[in-house]
């Protein structure tokens, strides 16, 4: 299980929105000043980055959603395999339509000109599919809470108060 705290930003009767700050690892990193990863990930206005950093935690899916307030901290946990798998479907899904419609188009013998716009709307529509994957994603890939960090009160004091 990947762990990280985030703090709740609103808490309603669908669920929780929680706001991580992904900051340890750049933060740490001696090659942050060459790293296309450092900028992007800084990379547009701050509301969208805080959209970024932003998670709703469906309120079904964990049993102290109820005890949440915002400006509480929570550790979130999201399975190994959803971050593998998501690796997968962001990385490697793309590539195999576009190659398998060159080599298809290679095959037929179609003009070069032909064979390029087949591999490109073959990634396109690859990138199409990838891009509606991850906007519904599966209860597997979903971060959930494991535990309320801070304040530290006891959750049912707070439900009975």
């Amino acid at each position: 299980m990947v762990e990280e705290r985030g703090q709740v930003i609103d808490v309603n009767a669908a669920g929780v929105v929680v706001s991580v700050v992904q900051t340890s690892a750049c933060q740490s990193c001696k090659a942050r000043q060459g790293c296309g990863q450092a900028v992007l990930s800084e990379w547009g206005s701050t509301d969208r980055q805080d959209a970024k950093n932003h998670f709703f935690i469906d309120g079904a899916n964990t049993r102290v959603s109820r005890a949440l307030r915002p400006g509480d901290v929570v550790r979130l946990g999201i399975p190994e395999d959803a971050l593998s798998r998501a690796a997968v479907w962001m990385y490697l899904w793309p590539l195999l339509p576009t190659f398998l419609a060159l080599w298809v188009a290679t095959r037929l013998s179609l003009a070069e000109p032909v064979q390029l716009l087949v591999a490109v709307l073959a990634g396109a529509a690859a990138v199409v599919i990838t891009r509606w994957r991850f906007a519904h994603p599966g209860e597997a890939a979903q971060p959930r809470i494991l535990s309320i960090e801070e304040p530290a009160l006891d959750v049912f004091a707070r439900e009975a108060g």
